[in-house]
Formats: C-alpha cells, structure tokens, sequence
C-alpha cells in the first residue's frame, strides 16, 4: 500500500486525521483537531505526536515521534526528510504548515497530492463491510425504538437525543448530529433539531441519522406522517419511493453509472443534491452519484441512495438507504420498513 501511495515521492506527509486512521487505526481523542502527522518512506512509517500517545502508537506498526513545545512538528520533521521529493495532502494541510515545512526543509521539494487515500479507501475490505453492516442494524434497531417514542407534543431536540442515547447505549457513536425536523422543517435538507418546534398532529416527521461501530457509519432516511396525511404528502411519498425503486433496481441490473443512476431517479422527482455519496469512516465519502460527474460504481464500494422532494416552508420527503455493491450484484444494508407510515 505505502509504494503505491508513494509513486514518484520519495515520503508522503499525511494530515487528514481520518486518513491516518485509516492507515494506521490510530485515533485522537478529537476527530476535529491536528493530533497526529504519519509520514511514509520506502521502508519505515513514522508517526509524529504527543506523548501522550505513546503507548497507542506502539499498537500501530509505526515508529513512534514525538512532537512537544520543544520539539516542533517542521523540526522534527526535518530530521526524517532531507532531500527528494515529500508529497502532502493539498486539500487538508493549512498554509501556516506548508510555510513552516518550506522553511525548516530547504532542500526537499514539497508537491501538492489529491486523494491518494481517499481513493484507497473507496473499496472497503471485509472488516470494513462488517463494520458498515453492524452500524445499518443498530440503525435498524434505533428505529424500531425511536417510532414508539414519537408522538404531538415531543420536540425535535428530544427526539435527537433519544436516538444517540439509544445508539450510545448499544456502545457506539452516532455517524452524524441526528437530523429531526417536523413540518415545514422538514424541507431543508441538512437542518439541526430545534428545542422549541413540538411535533402537532396532522404533521410531517423526518428522522436521517446514522451508527458508527469502529469508525464506520451508517446512513438512513425515513419518513413518517403524524395522523391523517394529506393527499399532497401522500403523493409526494410516493413519487420518491419509486423514484429510489427504480435507481435501485437498475442498480441490481447491472447500472454501475452515477450519473446515470441519478438521472433514473430525477425522472420521477427533482432535487438539489446528488442522489447518493459513498460511506466510511466519513459519512460522506467520494464518489458522488450525480449528473454533474459522473463516476463509475465499483465491488467493494457502499453508497446511499437518496432521492426526496422539498417545497420550502411545507415539507420535505426523503427516503436513503445503504447499498454494498458486490463483485456479484449489490445488497441493501438498511432494513427499516420503507411503506407509509401513520402514527
């Protein structure tokens, strides 16, 4: 893997904490902060951090550098690397860093890298699989828990935390910030739970939320209909389940197209994302399924599909599962009931 990820470098300098997770099954205490740099040479690996990781690095198959107010990452990166070429992640490391870097290895040419991880880690080993289908069942579970404690009056914040606690007591992390939104909330795609919006009878309900089991999420979308639901709603419901039927469907048939993929599903309704994007240990992950770039869908890969409709200021309807593809066909992940549901 390394002299692949090392083509013309002679050292590759990564950044992205969920890529050094991925190779090296290192994690900080904090996804969000720079607690570790892994440098990779033709025969070592190199992983620069506090002390205070010490003994977790000794789980890794690196050698162990440590980084401290006296031993600054550049300085103790200039004793590892002198000359040739050092690749470094382009999209994730900040200028303050590539300016020190310049400073402290004159004599090292620095070039920018695009996605040499992130391509890797499109197709997933098996242990990744397990990990991503024990997720989708915890997922699973989390809803047929969470429908029997939905009823007017509960708002969206509540809701939200009865899921992660629900998915924190099964011994994981949620994927996401569970997304709840009642009634017109329900039109923004991405939209975080409000402590004052209690959820009315005759109401729109809709629950994206998600496990991680070992770093590795899951991804869901469901909606549901508090008492008698309108015509309108009805229709609409209906219009995005076949809309993700006939996507998936062509799926199984052998469509291994994005764009294609997320053209099948805009002839039935009309939305402003893609259809679906790849899962990890991020929950959004490349390749994209969308018309305006298409990518080819290979074994190994685990995606969403997700079409839905929003009509700003009434509602939103969006369905999403997980889908694994195989070198033999595909196979649904989530499993949650996807027929209209009245509570």
């Amino acid at each position: 893997m390394s002299h692949q990820l090392l083509e013309n470098l002679e050292a590759l300098l990564i950044t992205n904490p969920t890529n050094i997770r991925y190779l090296t099954g290192f994690a900080g205490v904090s996804e969000k902060e720079r607690e570790a740099y892994l440098l990779l040479t033709g025969q070592k690996r190199y992983l620069l951090t506090s002390s205070l990781y010490r003994q977790s690095v000794r789980l890794t198959n690196c050698t162990f550098i440590e980084l401290s107010i006296e031993k600054r990452f550049a300085t103790q990166l200039a004793a590892l690397v002198r000359r040739g070429r050092l690749g470094f992640e382009e999209k994730n490391l900040t200028v303050a860093e590539f300016e020190k870097l310049q400073k402290e290895l004159p004599t090292v040419s620095l070039e920018g890298t695009t996605d040499r991880v992130e391509t890797l880690r499109q197709i997933k080993r098996p242990d990744e699989i397990a990990d991503i289908k024990a997720a989708c069942r915890i997922g699973d579970e989390c809803f047929t828990f969470i429908i029997k404690e939905i009823k007017p009056g509960v708002t969206e914040s509540e809701i939200a935390w009865k899921i992660e606690s629900f998915i924190r007591k099964k011994g994981t992390q949620v994927s996401f910030a569970p997304i709840v939104a009642f009634g017109p909330n329900s039109s923004m795609p991405h939209y975080s739970p409000s402590d004052d919006c209690r959820l009315k009878t005759d109401d729109v309900l809709l629950l994206d939320f998600g496990a991680r089991v070992n770093g590795y999420c899951s991804d869901m979308t469901r909606v549901m209909f508090i008492g008698k639901p309108k015509a309108t709603w009805m229709r609409a419901y209906e219009s995005v389940l076949r809309a993700q039927n006939e996507a998936i469907r062509a799926i199984l048939k052998g469509e291994r197209s994005g764009a294609k993929l997320d053209a099948i599903a805009r002839r039935r309704v009309s939305y402003p994302h893609g259809l679906g994007h790849n899962v990890g240990l991020d929950i959004h992950e490349s390749p994209r399924l969308s018309i305006k770039k298409d990518a080819m869908l290979k074994p190994g890969m685990v995606f969403s599909v997700e079409p839905g409709i929003y009509l700003p200021g009434r509602y939103g309807i969006r369905i999403e599962d997980l889908v694994h593809l195989t070198e033999d066909g595909a196979e649904i992940l989530t499993k949650a009931p996807k027929e209209i549901l009245c509570l």
